[in-house]
């Protein structure tokens, strides 16, 4: 079965209508009892509805930006109740300071709203989604138990932590998920008879992709520790839910939440990603700064364009292929720097490489022209980049876009820093970039992805600056 059910849109539905209901059932309310009425009006003004509906539309955009409409929703009654409480909580508060700004050019002296109005139309609201979703985890474990919508499992290790496992959720089948088979390194036979062996832990990435495999659970001894640790990284790369039993986490990650599958405890490893609220957030960021530098930056923009045409054979901006979030490939833009030939070149300066790791990097670069060494070490070569931002391919921030070849000879923890988008500016870049090794941008990275908040990115932006006037680390 697919892991998609009609039950979050049939939600988002109830949801509208229960925002109908609200405000109907606050006029009648209002109109008919007029101690509920403002300044002796029997009846609510613009302003009442316009609050109202206004209500209605912000909560159900902060339950919306939280994931409660996807297809794939699954619903969690604690979570939820906490999803609606906070996203009505903040709407409130946005209407309340707006109404604040907006009461001397907006209302006249004789306009008001009615509160107890407010009062019953925010409790009648709230009340109704949240009686929604109550309606909506019970249906959905119908659904399960009927066999449908079922989130496909493959469990790691054929021991007995995986055929306990096994067992437990076959007795649970409320819980929605189905395992599809075992992976294991050294075993040759499934350890339960009618659920096949798959292969081993380097299938994963395959398996995944053809049986539309939505979690991992990781149950392997102590001592496979690198195992896990690939097979974690390989999850996030993949938007895959990685969990992995108590008994045998024996690593460290940083993302962790113990979580309970009906009396079997877990341990969640969370995506090193943002959530669809802040992913909406750090794209209008860096739509706005884009479109702004694109504004002022164009009148450089050309004269550059000109100056690469009359210096070297070639065009005037140079395309490469770059991996980004979940290593997808992308046409990365930047004004050449280099003669025509240059990729061609590489292969034959590969001995003088003095970055480490999976980088390529020469500080006296022969295959660097004598203006395109001027708008390197001024980071001018970078500006077309503001257009990748622009079409979705790179944030303003983020961890450095690879090349293909890098990613083939990363390590598995490496591959976390393909989690997000890859930015123009990033915090290696801010702290060092020609002093810094591999290993030490990767973990820069990675600090950056599990730490990100705006504050960050502005802080890295704004230290974006001196480096750049400084021209440290840039050649």
């Amino acid at each position: 079965m697919s892991g998609k059910s009609r039950l979050p849109r049939l939600v988002l539905l109830a949801d509208v209508l229960a925002g109908i209901f609200a405000t109907l059932l606050t006029w009648f309310i209002v109109s008919g009892f007029p101690a509920f009425a403002v300044h002796s009006r029997n009846d609510l003004s613009v302003f009442d509805f316009m609050f109202y509906i206004s209500f209605v539309l912000l909560t159900l955009t902060g339950i919306f930006l939280g994931g409660d409409y996807v297809s794939q929703k699954r619903y969690s009654r604690l979570a939820d109740i906490s999803l609606v409480l906070k996203s009505g909580l903040v709407a409130f508060a946005l209407l309340v300071c707006s109404a604040f700004v907006l009461e001397d050019f907006v209302f006249a002296e004789h306009d008001d709203f009615s509160r107890p109005g407010i009062i019953i139309m925010i409790t009648t609201f709230m009340a109704s989604i949240l009686a929604i979703r109550v309606v909506a985890h019970k249906s959905q474990i119908k659904l399960f138990g009927r066999g449908g919508w079922l989130k496909k499992m493959v469990i790691v290790g054929a021991g007995p932590e995986a055929v306990d496992l096994y067992q437990h959720l076959q007795t649970k089948d409320w819980l929605g998920v189905k395992c599809v088979g075992f992976v294991d390194e050294k075993a040759t036979v499934s350890p339960v008879a009618d659920i096949p062996l798959l292969g081993k832990v380097a299938d994963l990435p395959r398996l995944v992709q053809e049986r539309e495999v939505g979690e991992i659970v990781i149950a392997l001894p102590p001592e496979d520790h690198s195992l896990m640790e690939k097979i974690v990284n390989n999850g996030v790369r993949r938007n895959v839910k990685v969990r992995i039993i108590p008994d045998s986490f024996a690593y460290p990650y940083s993302n962790l939440n113990i979580q309970e599958y009906d009396g079997l405890a877990m341990i969640d490893v969370r995506q090193p990603s943002l959530d669809a609220m802040h992913r909406g957030l750090k794209r209008f960021i860096d739509i706005s700064f884009a479109m702004v530098l694109i504004i002022i930056d164009l009148p450089l923009m050309i004269p550059i364009i000109i100056m690469i045409r009359m210096t070297s054979k070639g065009p005037a901006i140079f395309r490469q292929t770059r991996l980004g979030k979940d290593g997808e490939p992308f046409e990365m833009m930047k004004f050449r720097s280099m003669y025509a030939d240059a990729p061609e070149l590489r292969e034959k300066l590969k001995r003088r490489n003095e970055a480490t790791g999976a980088m390529f990097k020469m500080k006296e670069d022969p295959r660097i022209t004598g203006f395109g060494r001027f708008i390197r070490r001024t980071s001018l070569d970078e500006l077309p980049q503001l257009f990748n931002i622009l079409r979705g391919d790179m944030s303003l921030v983020g961890p450095r876009p690879p090349l293909p070849d890098e990613v083939g000879r990363y390590h598995a923890h490496h591959l976390k820093r393909l989690a997000v988008r890859p930015g123009v500016t990033g915090l290696w870049q801010v702290s060092g970039r020609d002093r810094r090794d591999f290993e030490e941008m990767s973990r820069l990275d990675l600090y950056y992805i599990e730490n990100w908040s705006i504050v960050l990115d502005l802080k890295i932006i704004l230290k974006t600056v001196p480096v750049v006037l400084s021209r440290r680390g840039a050649y």
